[in-house]
């Protein structure tokens, strides 16, 4: 009676244990099927951020799942890949956007969230789809072969491949950036407004240095603090614009463009200067205006408060590299921008931190520094234009 007890108990044991077993084993089995796609995306694309974190997920859930992942707003070289892929695909240009065959293609957050995962578990295999409307073995993908700047992952986050699937380096942007902000550095308006604020605190305290070193970086933190906020709109408008898909692709080069034309702008002003120059300097109706202003500044607080104002008559000639730089930081989160436009602002008030240091430890007087600009004003204007030049032809050629 005892054994035959035993051996009832040994069999519901076993009935109750191997169909999860059974389904363990399916679960791993299942793991090991490859099943490929090609996923675009976009740093900055709202809809992109709901399903990245997914995304992730389901690489670890399934080890061998593969997928040719392809962001097209820093990489610029991918955008156009999209096109081509929704022209062989069968799908309207769009992102996020998981492609599997000609037969499945998951776009939208929604679509992606509902059934991403339902399509890898109803398939046995899929090979990777490639641009051309083929498809290809895993195990005979190369990364270099691939179009564009592509980075392979492969189950449990990893990344494979080298050569044109490593990301581009971030130096590239920094110079972009770095670039621009110089230009910005350069300009004359700027100059020509902090040395008329300094005359101003010299002739109220003719012999009070430390007003002028205060009045001097009262003056530049407001600039500073402005040019942030100016920064932050400029970026959030261009990523209101990067919801229209076929407005956002072209969006980089149209920025070189605008560079180039800025640049020209600028050489001309080196053959042919006049004062006022259209998106060059200050337009000379706004400059009594300015002076008004700045002539009744007589203390530290009361040049932080001009500097806050006098921004918005600084915008016309100082605009044109911030919204190029605006432009490629909307790539970018929202809250990463900040450390960019920490960086392009400081580089933008250097030269006020120079001038009114210089000025404050004796080394040259505001009128040396006025008559230096005014000098010099024409090969101010030939080094912005040679680098505003320079980096929109390199933008639009794919070269930055």
């Amino acid at each position: 009676m005892k054994k035959l007890l035993l051996a009832l108990m040994l069999l519901c044991v076993l009935l109750f244990t191997t169909p999860f077993a059974f389904a363990e084993e399916l679960h791993d089995s299942h793991a090991d099927i490859p099943v490929c796609a090609v996923y675009f995306t976009g740093i900055g694309c709202p809809h992109c951020a709901k399903v990245e974190p997914f995304v992730k997920d389901l690489l670890e859930e399934y080890p061998t799942l593969i997928l040719i992942r392809y962001e097209i707003y820093q990489q610029q070289q991918n955008a156009p890949l999209l096109e081509t892929y929704a022209s062989n695909y069968n799908f309207q240009p769009g992102i996020p956007v998981i492609i599997f065959n000609d037969k499945t293609v998951i776009q939208g957050d929604s679509p992606i969230l509902r059934n991403f995962k339902k399509t890898i578990n109803s398939m046995e295999s899929n090979p990777c789809p490639l641009i051309d409307g083929s498809a290809v073995n895993y195990k005979e993908l190369e990364c270099d072969t691939l179009p564009g700047r592509p980075e392979i992952l492969i189950g449990e986050n990893k990344s494979v491949g080298g050569g044109s699937c490593d990301e581009i380096p971030q130096e590239l942007t920094l110079a972009k950036i770095l670039g621009l902000a110089a230009v910005d550095a350069i300009n004359p308006c700027e100059l020509a407004v902090l040395a008329l604020m300094l005359i101003a605190i010299l002739t109220y305290n003719p012999r009070d240095k430390k007003k002028v070193l205060l009045a001097g970086l009262a003056f530049t933190l407001a600039v500073f603090v402005m040019y942030i906020i100016y920064g932050l709109i400029i970026i959030k408008f261009f990523q209101l614009i990067q919801l229209l898909v076929g407005i956002r692709l072209w969006l980089y080069k149209i920025l070189g463009v605008v560079a180039i034309i800025l640049g020209l702008f600028n050489i001309r002003d080196f053959f042919r200067y006049r004062p006022g120059g259209f998106a060059t300097e200050m337009p000379l109706f706004l400059r009594p205006k300015v002076k008004k202003l700045i002539a009744g500044v007589t203390s530290p607080g009361g040049a932080f408060v001009v500097g806050l104002l006098v921004t918005l008559f600084l915008i016309p000639c100082t605009i044109g590299p911030y919204i190029i730089a605006g432009g490629i930081l909307s790539a970018l989160e929202l809250l990463k921008t900040l450390p960019w436009l920490l960086i392009y602002n400081l580089v933008f008030v250097l030269p006020m931190l120079i001038i009114t240091f210089i000025v404050y430890l004796g080394f040259t007087t505001v009128e040396n520094v006025s008559g230096w600009k005014d000098k010099n004003i024409r090969y101010l204007h030939l080094v912005a234009g040679i680098i505003l030049f320079l980096l929109g032809l390199a933008m639009i050629l794919g070269l930055v």
